[in-house]
């Protein structure tokens, strides 16, 4: 993954005159020199220019209240981008003590100190779980390694990486910037895997939904008693919300709904006369 992170560090010397606030935002002050493609823990430092960052914040619909976190945050553009833009809480995590240093500084000079923390510390083992938006710029073997830990975060967390996926986890959305970099974009979703104990309208009376997740995406059996009545394959969930459709007794029905914790609710065919309720 670093000869990954080589490459695209020398993609960006090539076209450096054209960066918007590299040779300034993004390589230091008269304190901390820092050159392209330093040397990191993981990974090579790449800067991320201020319009990937904005387009960053626009993707995970940064608003009033978010507390974001960006990993692995170098010198400091995303969480400053973010405070600048938006005047929300973030924290950077970095590993070199000098780039937090550098960060510190940068967000004096943007005079954002007062909703900007930089941390010095390793992302594996700082805690981030109270973010509502996280940033990445590490790499896929990187995010995929996080991928397990960003998947227990809070269902509607939005996840924002620049340049890189994570393995086995589709993006809900991405993005291409201008320069023709990419941005991805996963909304945490709500753990429904297992067994649901559904109490419908007369159309379908208490059923069993058996639901089988795969991240965002799942399928599911429907039963009364011992017998399926239906299944599905086509169950997309966003957040806590959720939608699936399925036949019985030749009759088409969506449910959309929303998952709290271990309850279901939600209606079918957007009519509230038809209104379901699921507990695990």
């Amino acid at each position: 993954m670093q000869s990954k992170r080589r490459n695209f560090a020398i993609a960006c010397c090539a076209t450096l005159p054209f960066l918007y606030g590299c040779a300034i935002t993004n390589y230091g002050d008269n304190q901390f020199k820092l050159s392209m493609a330093s040397s990191g823990k993981d990974v090579m430092w790449v800067p991320t220019k201020v319009e990937m960052a904005d387009q960053m914040l626009t993707l995970a619909q940064v608003r009033p209240g978010d507390l974001v976190y960006d990993l692995g945050s170098g010198d400091g553009v995303i969480p400053i981008e973010a405070a600048k833009k938006y005047q929300v809480r973030a924290v950077g995590i970095e590993y070199n003590p000098d780039l937090v240093k550098l960060s510190q500084r940068n967000a004096e000079r943007a005079k954002v100190e007062n909703l900007v923390v930089f941390k010095q510390g390793d992302i594996f083992v700082e805690d981030f779980s109270n973010a509502t938006v996280l940033t990445l710029y590490l790499g896929e073997s990187l995010n995929t390694k996080l991928m397990p830990t960003i998947l227990k975060m809070q269902a509607g967390t939005r996840v924002v990486s620049n340049t890189f996926q994570m393995e086995s986890w589709v993006a809900d959305q991405e993005v291409r910037i201008s320069n023709g970099e990419m941005a991805y974009l996963w909304i945490v979703p709500a753990s429904i895997d297992g067994s649901w104990l559904w109490k419908g309208p007369s159309v379908l009376g208490d059923v069993h939904l058996v639901v089988r997740q795969k991240k965002q995406f799942f399928d599911g059996t429907l039963y009364q008693g011992s017998k399926q009545i239906a299944h599905f394959e086509n169950g997309r969930i966003r957040g806590s919300d959720l939608e699936f459709s399925f036949a019985h007794q030749n009759t088409n029905y969506v449910f959309k709904g929303r998952v709290n914790g271990p309850s279901m609710a939600g209606i079918l065919n957007n009519n509230p006369a038809l209104s379901v309720s699921g507990k695990r």
